[in-house]
């Protein structure tokens, strides 16, 4: 199992993931119901996505994501605000 840590991580991953697949940046946009700019800045680390946001780029590239209990921790408590 994977864990990304921080925005940029998550970043790199998904820009990595998605040339792997060779899936272009509008093909993921699309797939996520997003423009083809936000993907680009996505994985440029300008933006910092919702949790559903992130699941769904996560899902559209064949990717799953689990959820652990685990110590409080302030960057999911700060995920959660948002929601």
């Amino acid at each position: 199992m994977m864990q990304l840590q921080s925005v940029s991580a998550f970043a790199s991953f998904v820009r990595s993931t998605r040339l792997r697949a060779n899936m272009t940046q509008d093909e993921l946009a699309r797939a996520v119901r997003k423009s083809r700019r936000w993907v680009h800045d996505l994985e440029s680390g300008k933006v910092d996505p919702s949790l559903g946001a992130a699941i769904d780029v996560t899902a559209a590239l064949g990717f799953t994501v689990a959820l652990e209990h685990s110590e409080r921790s302030d960057t999911l408590d700060a995920l959660f605000e948002d929601l």
